[in-house]
């Protein structure tokens, strides 16, 4: 049965009969009042407080629409915005989410779309039934290596698929738009990718980004970059902080796979980010790319708390000792990840180590990184092993990620 709704609803550019024709007309909803402007809207929000507020506009990025909902939401911030857009061009779903919406849907929708979006948005206002319909923002974590071939790929694929078997919602986005790999490291044909969900018609919402998702074994849910290298262009940095936008509100953990280098895209995604894993090899190529790195992230005041250090390859013996790794990058690697030659394999047959070889030391350092942002005990498997398993099981793991010193 519906729960009774009380709304404002505040009209910018629509026409105001319309709007009311496409509001639900049973019993259980109640239109308080209809609006124009932020005065207006603020004034009829603290006189007939209203369970949510519903803001009818063309959807472009024009200062009225946005100052109604950055001033309805200072006003009232435990008010839930729904923003009813005629259209949504890239960059307004952004700019709204930041003014204070809390959700969006296209206008005009069925009575029992727009009903289900209010019922939702008033179940995810604070202190309203969270356990029951809401859920929290979730982690966007961007997978980073100013240098090539350092195992970024390795580590997001690794890092989802061990996240979702701890229970998790997760995402995976390639945004090596050019050159992404992680089709392949997860064995997955490119039938759907990025550069169909930038050409295609309407808005994007949660279930528009849905459909241009492609879905593991392990139920991680991935968005693949464009089968063509001239394909990336179609993504614009406006629409890809629109997908994040989104992708954090239906997920648990989004995992941002990223190419070498300070891009666009990377830097849009680490200012998006709540969390960023760098990763870097035993080399001192890597390491000096890996510094440099860390000193461009201290330059955009990140937060240094919010990085991971990853090392990858990390027990070969190339004359680098632990000390060495520790003076050239000021801080201690949290993870490593040795060498093991059932990796290339695992990449090479689209399964990650994770699952391939779930008991092995690799796997487990992809465990244990998970469990960094799980604030939990690694996580493991419960897939049969392999029988052609050649990993030592009984030493421990820090003799065997213990940096031999040159």
């Amino acid at each position: 049965m519906d729960h009774a709704i009380r709304a404002v609803v505040a009209v910018e550019g629509l026409d105001a009969f319309d709007v009311q024709r496409a509001l639900p007309d049973d019993a259980n909803f109640a239109l308080l009042a209809m609006t124009e402007g932020v005065d207006e809207t603020i004034r009829a929000i603290a006189k007939d407080q209203p369970d949510l507020l519903v803001v009818a506009c063309q959807g472009r990025e024009d200062d009225r629409t946005l100052h109604i909902i950055d001033g309805a939401h200072r006003a009232a911030p435990d008010v839930p915005i729904i923003v009813l857009a005629a259209t949504s061009p890239n960059g307004f779903l952004r700019r709204a989410f930041e003014a204070g919406a809390a959700d969006m849907a296209i206008f005009p929708q069925t009575k029992e779309q727009l009903r289900l979006a209010m019922n939702v948005a008033i179940a995810r206002r604070p202190g309203h039934g969270a356990d029951e319909g809401g859920r929290k923002e979730g982690r966007l974590i961007c997978v980073l290596g100013p240098k090539g071939g350092t195992g970024k790929t390795l580590t997001s694929t690794n890092l989802s698929t061990a996240l979702a078997l701890a229970g998790k919602k997760v995402l995976v986005i390639d945004l090596d738009l050019q050159f992404g790999d992680v089709a392949l490291c997860l064995g997955l044909p490119p039938e759907k990718t990025m550069y169909d969900l930038a050409i295609s018609p309407g808005g994007l919402d949660e279930g528009k980004l849905k459909d241009y998702v492609m879905t593991h074994d392990t139920g991680v849910d991935v968005l693949l970059a464009p089968a063509r290298p001239d394909q990336a262009s179609a993504l614009t940095i406006d629409l890809l902080r629109d997908i994040l936008v989104i992708a954090r509100r239906a997920y648990d953990f989004v995992i941002a796979d990223t190419p070498p280098g300070f891009t666009a895209e990377v830097i849009a995604t680490i200012d998006a980010s709540s969390d960023l894993v760098m990763v870097g090899t035993l080399d001192s190529l890597s390491l000096k790319n890996t510094k440099l790195g860390l000193e461009t992230l201290a330059l955009m005041d990140y937060d240094p708390k919010k990085i991971r250090l990853v090392l990858n390859r990390a027990d070969t013996r190339v004359g680098i000792s632990h000390h060495d790794v520790v003076t050239v990058l000021g801080s201690e690697p949290e993870i490593f990840i040795p060498s093991d030659r059932e990796i290339p394999r695992s990449v090479n047959e689209g399964v990650p180590i994770t699952l391939s070889r779930p008991q092995s030391y690799a796997a487990t350092s992809f465990h244990e990184l998970a469990a960094l942002f799980l604030d939990a005990a690694p996580q493991q498997a419960t897939i049969a092993e392999p029988a052609r398993h050649e990993t030592a099981q009984a030493a421990p793991r820090r003799s065997l990620f213990r940096l031999r010193r040159s």
